[in-house]
């Protein structure tokens, strides 16, 4: 607008037009401003990273708790679980070795037929003995010992049974350590030694007379 059209305006026509040149303004700031926050934006999309795709073997090593063959971290699992399993077969090994390390002793005393001091209180039913074997009784001690020397287990001579061979009393010893061989010793009647095989078959026999 010229100056020749301002002056032939009216006071209202020039305030109208003053409203319209500030609308006009108005329009021009909001623009400028929607035009600044478009490339703000188109600035923020262009800096932000684009995600690169990334191969299989590489999402599963992301993984938590996920192990890789052939890398040192699975060699190391593999070699963990393996010291585990060898140790758990040992303990159990061990444990079993420990179940059987212990010998029950059976076995039986017999003084024999001929001897002046046997008598049966019935034929081949219980007998006594006296005159010299008064000693070899039910309770008398029975003591076993190791191959060196150590008491390994003490038990007693149960009743005695008469039989066609004279008078027999037998015994149990338990829970009698494993020993290479063992000495057995009815009352105060001496020693006799025996081998762990003889042991573990029962056939632990004495005789008197």
């Amino acid at each position: 607008m010229n100056v020749q059209q301002w002056e032939s305006m009216s006071e209202q026509e020039r305030h109208e037009w003053a409203r319209f040149r500030e609308w006009q303004h108005a329009q021009s700031q909001v623009a400028q401003s929607r035009v600044a926050q478009s490339r703000v934006a188109q600035s923020r999309v262009a800096q932000t990273p684009i995600p690169q795709p990334r191969a299989p073997w590489a999402a599963a090593a992301a993984m938590p708790g996920h192990v890789q063959l052939g890398s040192r971290t699975s060699r190391r699992v593999l070699t963990a679980a393996a010291v585990a399993v060898v140790l758990a077969l040992a303990t159990g090994l061990l444990l079993a070795l420990a179940g059987t390390s212990t010998r029950s002793i059976t076995g039986a005393m017999t003084v024999m037929n001929g001897t002046s001091s046997l008598y049966s209180s019935s034929s081949y039913g219980s007998c006594h003995l006296s005159s010299g074997y008064d000693d070899i009784v039910a309770g008398t001690a029975v003591t076993v010992r190791d191959s060196a020397g150590r008491i390994a287990g003490v038990g007693a001579l149960d009743s005695g049974t008469g039989s066609s061979y004279g008078c027999t009393f037998s015994f149990v010893v338990d829970d009698v350590p494993a020993s290479d061989f063992y000495t057995v010793e009815v009352g105060h009647r001496g020693e006799v030694t025996f081998t762990d095989a003889a042991v573990r078959n029962g056939d632990i026999q004495l005789s008197l007379g």
